[in-house]
């Protein structure tokens, strides 16, 4: 008697381990995925870029884009599908040189790539609980204009559709070449993109556009990519 009691208690012993380790699993992934990014202590500052090139009728045009960094951070709503960070960039275009032809117009352009891995906004169960809303979002502040067509909202937030596998890009600003030298900064813009499961990935990119009666060029920097 003594020993099949004992029996019982050691499967019991063996059937309450396992359902320990069962939750602990549980609880290891559920922690896992409620923790969508990490703060930085300082925002992660990315290299240099630049780009030249010149045109038909001699001008040179230069493009720099300079001061840039990205600082994922947990999102606020604390929810495991939304990604949220800080990204900065200063871009600038100059015309040097002796052309034949005078300058028409230019501009300079400065915005974001934002990627995401997995579309969930058609709905996803974890086990854990969520629910998810019908679309994915992303939306920046402090954008002080922007035209991105049926997708564009209000200012001063931009909202635009992302798909899996695809990129989608965000214009920060655009400036019309006044001069010889024209520049946009943007430190401390708000990102946040909604509905992704999985990695989310940024590159900020710069264009210098420039029209002369002979030509028209222009040139582009990336920064590397990054994660949000």
């Amino acid at each position: 008697m003594k020993d099949q009691q004992a029996g019982r208690r050691s499967r019991r012993q063996v059937v309450t381990a396992a359902c320990a380790v069962s939750v602990c699993a549980a609880t290891a992934v559920a922690v896992s995925l409620a923790l969508p990014g990490v703060a930085s202590a300082t925002p992660t500052a990315l290299p240099d870029k630049h780009a030249s090139t010149v045109t038909d009728d001699g001008w040179t045009l230069d493009l720099a884009a300079t001061q840039l960094s990205a600082n994922p951070v947990p999102n606020l709503a604390t929810t495991l599908f939304t990604r949220e960070g800080f990204v900065s960039a200063k871009v600038t275009g100059t015309i040097t040189g002796a052309g034949e032809t005078p300058v028409k117009s230019g501009y300079i352009e400065q915005g974001l790539q934002i990627g995401c891995q997995i579309d969930v906004s058609s709905g996803l169960g974890v086990g854990l609980g969520f629910s998810l809303g019908p679309t994915v979002g992303v939306s920046i502040s402090g954008v002080p204009s922007a035209n991105l067509g049926v997708n564009a909202s209000v200012n001063p937030s931009i909202q635009s559709t992302i798909a899996p596998g695809t990129i989608t890009t965000i214009p920060l600003g655009k400036k019309d070449l006044e001069a010889a030298k024209a520049s946009i900064t943007a430190e401390d813009v708000h990102v946040k993109v909604d509905a992704c499961l999985g990695p989310v990935t940024i590159r900020s990119y710069a264009q210098f556009a420039v029209s002369t009666a002979v030509s028209d060029n222009s040139v582009f920097v990336y920064s590397d990519p990054t994660w949000l």
